[in-house]
């Protein structure tokens, strides 16, 4: 590319290219882009003389023998969001947050196919994989283990809790793990997939994700905020002066924390570099690779990083790539997502412009050694269920419980990579199959209204069924994706024979769906800040206006009855739900939101205090109050006078009598050993679709 100016400024040298800004020279030479890779490249992996990039719906293939041309060999698409990927043998593993984990056969590079899709417990974030298993960070959720012994039809071996997971890395029996808001990283051993256990906990000094093993170094990239320390400098965004401010340390993360791992279950602090201060939410992850003495960052928005890591009690910057964005002048550059190290360069996946390729002087591909492989793979967690508390129900093929829907006696399961099974609550108690939804293989989320039921099927889109009796279906319309270039079918509501809510878990979109088989779309609001279902149940004020949660954000009331069109009638700019609670109809025209250990009624349409304060919580009796974490946080949902909650992130539920609403009395609390999404309930008692553990009824 074309040198445009070279200058010195503040003592640095800066070259500006038309391909971004090299700082100093001191590593990085002159960008160039690859014109044939799409512009959604997020994530990379080099296995040998092959570039593995993936790239909003594709995963492109690249020969490198040639490392400053690569050339590309092949691509397959319909993977929706790549987001990381891992590379054994020619086998890529993607994880997509929402979509799950997609397995690629690319072995022959010229035609690589989707083997398979994995429904994994929760967003799919950071992935690895070694011998017969694979790794998935899904953040507050943990670390999913699954057996990819047959690439074709994976299995979930098990689960394993971690603050927030956002990558992961295996190396000689042992799990690495960086988690994100709480700044931590977590060890595993992974020796034995039946005997996975966590033997180390340690601090790092801004929020964690990217891991990285070299010899008897770990390196943890980490990004906003800083912990316990002030930094000088910062960004002040909109964001922060929104939600009260700057805090200590706030957008002040960036940079790198090193561990001495020669004994993997007491990891020791070696050092800490700092890179220049920025803050950006949303694009918030950060990745290391080493390359000998040198290791590369991508830090989203900060740019890509080159340290010399020669000292490791004293790492230093050599240089910095940023490519600037003419629209984010706040922001240093684009999102620089992944990076990848080969002989002479340095790889970086730019979302938004693509991949580029950086001549790096002293960079050399660096083969990662995964060492000892995790045994007994065949494992399979038994997730035990309280026989005193429950009847359970679980699907006798692979799949998680994800969703009820309850009709008189007869219960429709939503059960992932299971379908859908029809089940009869037997008058003295417990489950019996009257049969399941024909052909269709994966069904995440399942809705009833009338005698039409409603479902979301992953790939296979949206399906709206006439019932013939309990287990007879008559399909009378599918919408196949909500809008060419959104994903997965995830989550379905219908509140009336006139609206549905349809989801692929980034927001939610309405639909007008008097004139069946024919959808028309009325309003797309929301984004995606996890799993959980954010919509509340049910409208209310006479089916005008119904709640969606914005986790984290806002709260969002839509008029129903508005003209000519349903719109968002009240944002809230001061009150937000956090992502593990929610809303949901009460009683007498009320809706309930939850909070720690709190709640609070509001009145149809109702959104921040006049004098823009806070909404009045009301305390919960505690639901463990023998224990320090003695608070259920969770999605309620109510029947009018019980409300039941439930928190999949902690594997809790509890029930509480709202009789009185001013003075709940606490009925039942319960540990679960299944992720628990949201109750539904038959006749007083709760039905709780509760992941592998399978189908709750309360005795």
């Amino acid at each position: 590319m074309k040198k445009i100016l070279t200058a010195v400024v503040a003592g640095v040298c800066c070259a500006v290219y038309a391909e971004g800004v090299v700082e100093t020279g001191k590593v990085f030479g002159t960008p160039v882009k690859v014109s044939d890779a799409h512009k959604a490249a997020m994530a990379l992996c080099l296995e040998g003389s092959r570039l593995y990039v993936g790239a909003g719906p594709y995963l492109h293939v690249y020969d490198v023998s040639n490392p400053r041309v690569p050339k590309k060999l092949g691509e397959v698409a319909g993977i929706n969001a790549a987001r990381q990927v891992a590379v054994q043998k020619g086998m890529a593993y993607v994880s997509t947050r929402e979509y799950g984990l997609w397995i690629i056969d690319a072995t022959d590079p010229t035609q690589p196919r989707i083997r398979s899709r994995f429904d994994c417990c929760e967003l799919a974030t950071g992935v690895d994989v070694a011998g017969d298993v694979c790794f998935l960070g899904q953040r507050q959720n943990g670390v999913e283990f699954i057996d990819v012994s047959d690439p074709d039809h994976p299995r979930h071996i098990a689960m394993r809790k971690t603050d927030e997971s956002q990558s992961v890395k295996y190396r000689d029996g042992y799990l690495y793990s960086g988690d994100w808001g709480s700044g931590m990283v977590t060890v595993f051993d992974a020796h034995d997939m039946s005997n996975i256990r966590q033997v180390a906990y340690e601090e790092l000094h801004g929020y964690g994700d990217g891991v990285w093993l070299q010899g008897k170094y770990l390196y943890c990239a980490t990004g906003h905020h800083s912990k316990h320390r002030k930094v000088s400098g910062g960004v002040m965004t909109a964001e922060m002066k929104r939600f009260g401010g700057p805090q200590e340390g706030g957008g002040m993360g960036h940079g790198l924390d090193i561990f001495d791992i020669s004994d993997p279950t007491h990891p020791k602090h070696v050092s800490r570099l700092d890179y220049p201060p920025f803050y950006a939410r949303g694009l918030d992850m950060w990745t290391p690779r080493t390359s000998g003495n040198l290791l590369f960052a991508a830090q989203t928005h900060n740019g890509l990083f080159a340290v010399d890591i020669t000292d490791k009690a004293h790492p230093m910057t050599l240089d910095r790539w940023t490519l600037p964005s003419p629209g984010k002048s706040a922001a240093p550059g684009l999102c620089v997502g992944s990076v990848a190290v080969g002989n002479g360069v340095v790889y970086a996946a730019v979302k938004g412009a693509g991949l580029y390729v950086l001549p790096a002087k002293g960079a050399k591909a660096e083969a990662f050694d995964p060492g000892v492989l995790p045994k007994n793979a065949s494992y399979r967690e038994p997730y035990p269920t309280d026989a005193s508390a429950w009847y359970v129900w679980r699907p006798p093929e692979v799949g998680q419980a994800r969703a009820v829907a309850i009709r008189d006696d007869v219960v429709y399961a939503a059960c992932g990579d299971a379908g859908l099974w029809v089940l009869e609550i037997l008058p003295g108690g417990g489950f019996h199959e009257l049969g399941r939804l024909p052909d269709h293989r994966s069904v995440m989320d399942v809705s009833l209204q009338g005698n039409r039921l409603f479902t979301a099927e992953g790939q296979d889109g949206f399906g709206v069924y006439e019932l013939k009796g309990p287990a007879g279906f008559r399909e009378i319309a599918r919408l196949p994706k909500i809008k060419e270039g959104r994903g997965l079918a995830l989550c379905v509501t219908a509140v009336s024979d006139t609206w549905a809510f349809l989801s692929d878990r980034h927001g939610v979109d309405l639909y007008d769906i008097r004139a069946l088989p024919k959808f028309r779309h009325v309003l797309q609001t929301g984004g995606c800040p996890g799993w959980d279902k954010y919509l509340a149940d049910a409208a209310v004020d006479n089916g005008r206006y119904i709640a969606y949660s914005a986790a984290n954000n806002s709260l969002k009331w839509i008029d129903l009855a508005a003209q000519p069109d349903p719109c968002v009638a009240v944002d809230t700019q001061v009150n937000r739900i956090s992502l593990s609670n929610g809303i949901c109809a009460f009683r007498d025209g009320l809706s309930l939101v939850s909070g720690s250990n709190r709640y609070t009624l509001l009145a149809p349409g109702e959104g921040d205090p006049a004098d823009g304060g806070k909404w009045k919580f009301r305390p919960l009796p505690p639901a463990f109050p023998d224990e320090k974490d003695s608070a259920v946080s969770g999605i309620p949902r109510s029947d009018g006078r019980r409300v039941a909650f439930t928190n999949r992130i902690k594997r809790r539920a509890a029930l509480y009598d709202f009789e009185d609403a001013q003075n709940p009395r606490l009925l039942a609390a319960w540990k679960l050993s299944g992720n628990p999404d949201l109750a539904q309930f038959h006749k007083g008692k709760v039905v709780i679709p509760c992941g592998y553990q399978g189908v709750l009824l309360q005795k």
